[in-house]
C-alpha cells in the first residue's frame, strides 16, 4: 500500500510531464512567399537552417539575390542565361548578400542583417552558404561558393573551372563573419554545390566540382573546419552532372541526397538517396529518387525544386518528444513578380521506414502546407 508521500510525488511528476509535453503547433505554408515581422518579403535561398541551442531560436542563412528580374534564355540552361554573359546578369551579380533571419517558431522571422558585407570580402559571385559550429574553437564557420571575377568581360561559365569555397568565422550566430580562408583546400578543383555535416568534433563536406564532371564526393575537414584534409575521402559517389548535395545524419545512419545539374531550373531536379554507416565508409545507392520526374516529362519533377538542406526540429508526437527532419528546396522562377529575390521554397517533413535496414525514405509529394508541434522554447529565446 502506498504511503502518504506517494500521491503528491506522482502529482508533481504528472505536472512535470504535462509541462514537458507542451508544444506550439505551427503551420508551414508552401504556397505563399515568406515575410518578416515587418512585412517584407524574405530574400534567402540555397542556405541552411539551424537551431543552435535546444529551445532557442532558429537561424536561417541564405543567399540574398537582390531585386533582379529573372530571364529565360534560348539555349540550355534556359533559366540561366547569365552564365554565358559577363558577370552582373541576374543570378550572377557581385552584390549577392549573406542574409540571416531568425525565428522562434519557423513561421515568424526577423531579419538579422547581411552577415558578410561586400566591402569585407573578395569581389565575385557568391552562392549556397552553409554555416556550422565548431565546438573546439567556439566559432561559427561559414563555407560559401565563390566565383572570382577575373575581368569585366569574363563570363561565369569561363570562371567555373577556378570556382572555390570561401571560409569565414564569427563568434555570434548572426555574424558578422570574418574571412579566414579565401580559397579552401579541396581534392577536386572548380567547387560546385556543397553540404557540411558536423558529427561530434569532426566535420565533413559533400560537394561536386568542375574538375570531376560534377560528381559528388565526401571529404573530411581539418580541426578548425577551414580546409578539407588531403586524405581520407570517398571516391566520387555519383554519376557525372549531379549537384545540390544534402548530407545529414539520423539514428546512426548518414544520408546523402543529390540531383542532376540544375542552374536555377524551373522544372526542378531529383533527390537521389545514398546511405552509409560513416561519411567516409562505402555508400549504398538506395535506388530511390525522392523527387522523380513526372510521367512522360523530360524536365519537370514532381516538386519543381532543387535540393537545399535538411534541418531538424524538436517536436511532440503522440505526447513524446521526437526529432522532425524537414527537407527544404528552392522553387526557382516561382516569384509572382519574377524577381529572383522573391523565389519561394518548398518544405516537407521526411518520412522514414525504420522497419528496414538501413531505414528508407518515402517519396516526396507536393503539399500546400503541413503542421509541426514544436516543443515550446523558453521565453528568454522568443
Amino acid at each position: 500500500m502506498a504511503g502518504r508521500g506517494t500521491a503528491p510525488r506522482l502529482l508533481g511528476l504528472s505536472f512535470l510531464l504535462l509541462a514537458c509535453a507542451q508544444a506550439r503547433r505551427v503551420t508551414i505554408d508552401n504556397t505563399q512567399p515568406r515575410r518578416t515581422t515587418d512585412g517584407r518579403l524574405m530574400d534567402v535561398h540555397d542556405g541552411n537552417i539551424v537551431q543552435w541551442q535546444r529551445g532557442g531560436r532558429y537561424f536561417w542563412y541564405g543567399m540574398g539575390y537582390q531585386n533582379c528580374t529573372e530571364r529565360t534564355g534560348w539555349i540550355p540552361p534556359f533559366q540561366c542565361p547569365g552564365i554565358y554573359q559577363p558577370f552582373g546578369a541576374c543570378g550572377f551579380r557581385t552584390d549577392h548578400a549573406l542574409h540571416v533571419y531568425s525565428s522562434a517558431d519557423l513561421v515568424t522571422w526577423s531579419f538579422e542583417g547581411d552577415a558578410l558585407p561586400a566591402h569585407t570580402r573578395p569581389r565575385g559571385v557568391y552562392f549556397r552558404p552553409k554555416v556550422v559550429y565548431n565546438q573546439r574553437t567556439a566559432e561559427f564557420v561559414l563555407w560559401i561558393n565563390l566565383l572570382y571575377e577575373a575581368s569585366a568581360t569574363q563570363t561565369p561559365l569561363a570562371a567555373y573551372p577556378n570556382a572555390t569555397y570561401l571560409v569565414a568565422v564569427s563568434a555570434a550566430p548572426a555574424g558578422p563573419f570574418r574571412v579566414v580562408q579565401p580559397s579552401a583546400f579541396l581534392q577536386a578543383r572548380g567547387a560546385g554545390d556543397l553540404s557540411i555535416l558536423v558529427d561530434g568534433d569532426e566535420a565533413y563536406v559533400a560537394y561536386d566540382a568542375w574538375s570531376n564532371g560534377h560528381r559528388v564526393k565526401v571529404e573530411k575537414l581539418d580541426d578548425r573546419f577551414y580546409n578539407a584534409v588531403a586524405s581520407p575521402s570517398t571516391p566520387t559517389l555519383t554519376p557525372s552532372s549531379n549537384e545540390a548535395p544534402v548530407l545529414f545524419k539520423r539514428n546512426g545512419w548518414y544520408y546523402l541526397l543529390y540531383g542532376h545539374t540544375c542552374c536555377f531550373c524551373k522544372g526542378g531536379a531529383g533527390a537521389h538517396v545514398m546511405v552509409a554507416s560513416h561519411p567516409l565508409a562505402n555508400w549504398t545507392d538506395m535506388k530511390i529518387d525522392l523527387n522523380p520526374r513526372k510521367p512522360w516529362s523530360l524536365s519537370e519533377h514532381v516538386i519543381p525544386s532543387q535540393n537545399n538542406y535538411v534541418f531538424t526540429a524538436q517536436v511532440l508526437k503522440a505526447s513524446a518528444e521526437a526529432i522532425e527532419y524537414v527537407f527544404t528546396a528552392d522553387l526557382w522562377s516561382s516569384a509572382a513578380d519574377h524577381l529572383k529575390s522573391h523565389d519561394r521554397q518548398f518544405w516537407a517533413p521526411l518520412s522514414f521506414d525504420d522497419t528496414v535496414t538501413p531505414p528508407s525514405i518515402s517519396l516526396l509529394s507536393w503539399i500546400n502546407s503541413f503542421q509541426l508541434n514544436l516543443t515550446e522554447p523558453s521565453r528568454a529565446n522568443v
